[in-house]
């Protein structure tokens, strides 16, 4: 059997497009768990009472320092009581604060 190269073509097409879809099936029924934890973290408002370091830096505005004063603050007082505890964290004014609002919550104090 003899293929020319317009069907070597096609079957290149056809085979790349098998890959593609097989690839793009995996992705979408088997994402990587780090990108499940990244689009859960995106979705779900965090714990200030027991978000990590790393949970706190993904918060928009928060950097590593910001979340370093975040958790001296939490051991310091035993836990937020309240959201609005968090403009007593030096670098957290009204602005950052409406910012974290909806992306953050209250779990209980340890």
């Amino acid at each position: 059997m003899t293929l020319y190269r317009s069907d070597k073509l096609v079957l290149m097409g056809v085979m790349a497009l098998a890959l593609v879809s097989a690839l793009a099936t995996r992705a979408a029924f088997a994402p990587e768990p780090q990108i499940s934890q990244f689009l859960t973290r995106l979705s779900e408002p965090l714990d200030l009472n027991s978000a990590t370091l790393d949970e706190l830096i993904d918060l928009p505005g928060i950097g590593p320092v910001l979340a370093q004063r975040i958790i001296e603050y939490r051991e310091k007082h035993g836990g937020f009581k309240t959201l609005e505890e968090l403009l007593e964290i030096r670098g957290i004014g009204p602005k950052r604060f409406e910012q974290l609002k909806g992306r953050v919550r209250l779990g209980p104090t340890r």
